[in-house]
């Protein structure tokens, strides 16, 4: 085939600012998912609260930890009140809460049941609206309330049977890769090793792998995400190895693209650690810089989103289409008369 004739390759920094471009443009997307966030912890922080107003009381303590966080009864206050209320402690506060989540993630630490619950309620939301968001950013055009969540509908379900195959390979890798790394491998590099600072070196880039590992399936239940909704697929197995074969073939761009949508996250998170208010802040300012702050964390991971819609269509030719219809209500049977007869057609003459 002449080289004139080849389709033009989708560009990492292209796609990229173009996903910007999409989410951008959708500001009812952002702000839906956001509003969608607030309200899955909203029961946990009222509990939250109806635990700290239970312990404190009208005590004199009261007036303290309103005017700022008090060290003293915030020990106690944990130690009393266990379950998921012990994780009140000073390191939620700020940056320290992100760091706080982040090391028990990637420790595979055991999480109180009331946690869990709102996590795993969290994904079910999320999941059920990335169908239509995807749908959103692929068709670049506004589109109704209905139709919109007639599209999460639709994916829902086909995203459910994608989690059968993409939920044990997460499962291996905490069952089976994070004991290896950080049980039989780093014990067996660090048992002769005298200086901390190579151990921690070593287990540094153990937690590399594990998140190179996670990011890998992640990026591949992405694009099968993104096949499923662009092109209609109805067949979960087929939208993975569809997304495996296309990772494969365009691996160093696909990577370039996660990676710069992770750098950018990385500077978020980087920018609240330099303002994130401390214990002493008043409690309006730490509420706004801490919702400022979770609204760019989901541009960023619905940026994510569209830049990998942006490259799939770009690089296969689909930029102008999103294979699935818009779910619409059906009209009437006299409204569709009347259609008819308006084209010259009538409803006994058609066929």
């Amino acid at each position: 085939m002449p080289a004139s004739s080849e389709r033009p390759r989708a560009g990492v920094a292209g796609s990229y600012l173009d996903g910007w471009r999409r989410v951008l443009r959708a500001p009812a997307i952002a702000a839906g998912v956001l509003v969608a966030t607030l309200l899955t912890a909203l029961p946990l922080a009222l509990a939250l609260g109806d635990a700290i107003e239970g312990d404190l009381g009208s005590s004199g303590t009261a007036g303290t930890v309103a005017e700022g966080w008090d060290p003293g009864w915030g020990a106690e206050f944990a130690h009393r009140a266990g379950g998921f209320a012990a994780t009140l402690t000073h390191e939620v506060l700020g940056f320290g809460g992100t760091l706080a989540t982040t090391s028990a993630f990637v420790d595979a630490e055991s999480i109180d049941p009331a946690i869990a619950a709102t996590v795993a309620v969290y994904l079910g939301v999320w999941t059920f609206l990335w169908g239509g968001i995807l749908d959103r950013f692929a068709r670049q055009r506004p589109i109704d309330t209905a139709p919109f969540f007639g599209a999460c509908g639709v994916f829902f379900l086909r995203f459910l049977r994608l989690g059968l195959i993409v939920g044990p390979l997460y499962w291996a890798v905490f069952a089976w890769l994070h004991p290896l790394l950080f049980g039989t491998v780093y014990d067996w590099w660090t048992r002769d090793l005298t200086a901390e600072r190579d151990a921690v070196a070593f287990r540094s880039g153990l937690y590399l792998v594990l998140l190179g590992t996670l990011a890998a399936i992640g990026l591949l239940a992405d694009f099968a995400k993104v096949r499923t909704v662009v092109e209609d697929r109805r067949s979960a197995i087929g939208a993975f190895l569809a997304s495996v074969r296309f990772v494969r073939q365009r691996l160093v761009r696909v990577t370039g693209l996660y990676l710069l949508n992770v750098l950018v996250l990385a500077a978020v998170a980087l920018g609240w650690f330099a303002v994130a208010p401390g214990a002493t802040a008043p409690a309006w300012l730490a509420f706004l810089a801490a919702q400022i702050y979770l609204l760019l964390r989901l541009w960023t991971r619905l940026a994510l989103g569209a830049s990998e819609v942006a490259f799939f269509q770009a690089e296969l030719a689909h930029a102008a289409y999103a294979a699935a219809p818009l779910p619409v209500w059906p009209d009437s049977p006299t409204v569709e008369g009347l259609r008819n007869l308006g084209s010259g057609r009538s409803a006994l003459g058609s066929d």
